[in-house]
């Protein structure tokens, strides 16, 4: 039976409008959730400033916390009433990347938020497979902040990183920021290049070992930190259309990789074609998130997550109401004031 809830649907003029309809009963193999905590992505913010065309009548949002509501046919990982987070990826489920676990490359691959409703709405229906059950002590904040985590912990993964190591995270965006959670879980150490005083004070409550800025003091140390050899992995969050890449991957010891996780809105970056071959620097190449190893990296976050819950929420610095969406987009893309991660709350 249907039941009626509210979404934040994209207009034809690119922003958002919040409506009411009838919420589809879920079908077999799928989970509805009662969403109680959604972030906005950098992702989003995209979509929202006209980088890419958003597609009309979709509720976007992909970060998403919640409560079972319904289960349809044939799903017993999950019951009424538990608490999950969905790991957003959509596929074919039959190629041979989706049976190597690496469905994340998948050529039919979509993103809840972008290709179907997402989470900007009281209740969404999601493949059961993408139904994650939280961690005891998390809440639907928490839960939802296991997808950007994620990203890193997938790209560590790829990148090989090693407790002993030390990173070096440019930008401290909420990518950027959780890099340093994912880093910490697996050992290592993060320094981090930060532009804003905000952002400073949250990558030291993360548990950054050394946080650097772009003034004259911060050239000064990434100098120093380059003539010592001191970072083994760079960790690139950035993306756009600036030199981030470059920098990155200056930073880097000879045999040091390079991780870009960073969605670039061009089509070309700097890189030092002879520094990479020199020194035998890789850069790594990094999308979302998968199950390569054969467990989710998803299922990995949310329990890094659990670990450090306290340090995690403290990354959401504003929440709004469903009925608030473009006042909480536009608190996002404006960094005066002074917000990392931005949740709307259904």
């Amino acid at each position: 039976m249907a039941i009626k809830g509210k979404a934040a649907r994209w207009t034809e003029a690119g922003v958002l409008a919040v409506t009411e309809g009838a919420v589809p009963a879920p079908a077999a193999g799928e989970v509805q959730v009662a969403v109680g905590s959604v972030g906005i992505c950098g992702s989003d913010l995209h979509f929202y400033r006209g980088d890419f065309p958003a597609t009309p009548e979709i509720a976007p949002g992909h970060e998403i916390g919640g409560v079972v509501s319904a289960v349809g046919a044939g799903v017993h990982h999950v019951k009424e009433g538990d608490l999950v987070g969905i790991e957003p990826l959509l596929r074919c489920g039959v190629c041979r990347f989706c049976a190597s676990g690496d469905y994340h490359v998948c050529a039919s691959r979509s993103l809840v938020g972008q290709g179907v409703d997402g989470g900007m709405s009281e209740y969404v229906n999601a493949p059961a497979h993408t139904v994650f059950a939280a961690p005891a002590g998390l809440d639907a904040e928490g839960a939802a902040l296991a997808e950007p985590l994620a990203c890193s912990v997938h790209g560590y993964d790829k990148a090989r990183l090693k407790g002993s190591e030390t990173v070096f995270i440019v930008g401290a965006g909420s990518i950027g920021l959780t890099a340093i959670l994912a880093a910490r879980a697996n050992g290592a150490q993060a320094i981090v290049l930060a532009r804003h005083p905000h952002q400073r004070e949250a990558a030291l409550r993360l548990g950054a070992a050394e946080v650097v800025g772009e003034d004259a003091a911060g050239q000064a140390r990434m100098k120093e930190l380059i003539a010592d050899g001191a970072i083994d992995v760079a960790v690139e969050t950035v993306g756009g259309h600036g030199d981030t890449l470059a920098l990155a991957q200056g930073m880097v010891r000879p045999k040091g990789r390079v991780i870009v996780l960073g969605v670039f809105t061009v089509t070309e970056a700097k890189v030092n074609p002879l520094h990479l071959a020199l020194n035998e620097v890789e850069i790594i190449g990094s999308m979302t998130y998968a199950a390569s190893e054969g467990r989710a990296d998803y299922a990995v976050a949310l329990e890094v997550v659990a670990e450090y819950t306290d340090e995690a929420r403290s990354l959401v610095t504003h929440r709004f109401g469903l009925d608030d969406v473009n006042v909480a987009f536009d608190a996002a893309l404006d960094k005066s004031t002074r917000s990392i991660k931005v949740h709307l709350q259904p």
